[in-house]
């Protein structure tokens, strides 16, 4: 009776993980629907989607990672192990989609776009809500403190990822170029702001446990119209994807559209999450940071790598179709990883 009660318990929380997947997955995938449908009856020209696509890069994207990192309120209570893991975890997949595209791509505008998904995930958008479907609200607390890391380290890389493989066929940017291109990225000078305002926040005196300065406090118009601005940047930003769509590419693009889903969706998830069980107790890690690991290296690759991959001279329907499948694959196989987890008592 007692094995029983636990594999009904084990199996009503599979269910409620897989539906927490789709739900959190299918309102993505229709909005990129509707994008598909709008371009193909809509009277507006592929200069508007364009210009649509910048203006996400360059205001609405901002704003919200400005928002999401701002919204962090202790940096103190932050498991620095785990966070320099994960950090150096990026750079891990990093040199494994440089590795994977040297030896299986041969167009230098691809390339940039392979290596970029297999380190870039959709944390902000995904993976902070997966984090506190798993554990809850203290899990999203971390998640969100991880998030203030690696979503200025995974735009800085793909600068510069995106600058050395994008442009001009094989003239390789200087030193100078690189440099410029990360300090005004719009989503780097974003996320940093906010960053800077938490580190900011906690130096100012504490009256009745709270700063005597905060936007929301003592600016709130700012504070209400930054985070409707935010509220824009997802759905818009699907919306436009969705108008770059073109299923007639699949086919032309099927081996590197294979290779990018593996790379984000099982080699790089199986090689961050696997090594961290290894050394979870030099780590330090426990449940509560479980669902932060699970958030960055299993989600999908990021909405706004299809943007960054426009803007900067990749392979821009490559992207946009690895933006597609892996959000569509990854119901699978974050389902798998979380079964698994759950199963061996980590999660």
């Amino acid at each position: 009776m007692g094995a029983a009660l636990y594999f009904l318990t084990a199996g009503d929380r599979m269910k409620d993980t897989f539906f927490y997947t789709l739900h959190a997955i299918l309102p993505i995938l229709l909005i990129i629907v509707l994008g598909y449908g709008v371009r193909r009856v809509g009277p507006w020209s592929d200069d508007f989607y364009k210009q649509l696509n910048a203006l996400c890069f360059r205001v609405f994207l901002p704003v919200q990672l400005f928002c999401n990192v701002y919204a962090i309120d202790d940096l103190s209570a932050m498991n620095w192990r785990v966070i320099a893991y994960l950090f150096t975890s990026v750079f891990l997949c990093l040199l494994v989609g440089l590795l994977a595209a040297g030896l299986f791509i041969r167009s230098r505008a691809q390339k940039g776009v392979i290596v970029q998904v297999a380190f870039r995930s959709n944390q902000a958008i995904l993976g902070l809500p997966l984090a506190n479907a798993l554990g809850g609200a203290e899990a999203m607390a971390f998640a969100s403190m991880a998030t203030s890391v690696c979503v200025p380290l995974f735009n800085v890389l793909a600068v510069i990822v995106l600058t050395v493989f994008g442009g001009d066929g094989d003239r390789r940017p200087t030193l100078r170029t690189l440099l410029r291109r990360v300090v005004t990225n719009p989503l780097i000078l974003g996320a940093l702001s906010g960053l800077a305002l938490v580190f900011f926040r906690q130096l100012l005196p504490v009256v009745d446990g709270q700063p005597i300065f905060t936007i929301r406090a003592q600016l709130p118009s700012l504070f209400e119209a930054l985070t409707n601005l935010s509220r824009v940047a997802s759905p818009v930003m699907l919306f436009v994807l969705g108008t770059r769509l073109n299923f007639g590419a699949v086919r032309a693009l099927l081996g590197q559209l294979t290779l990018g889903v593996l790379l984000r969706l099982v080699v790089c998830p199986a090689m961050v999450i696997g090594l961290a069980v290894a050394l979870h107790g030099p780590l330090g890690l426990t449940t509560l940071e479980m669902p932060t690991l699970v958030a960055v290296a299993a989600t999908p690759v990021a909405v706004s790598s299809a943007v960054m991959a426009q803007e900067m001279g990749c392979d821009d329907q490559l992207a946009n179709q690895l933006v597609v499948w892996t959000s569509v694959l990854s119901m699978f196989t974050v389902f798998c990883i979380v079964y698994l987890l759950r199963s061996a008592g980590l999660l």
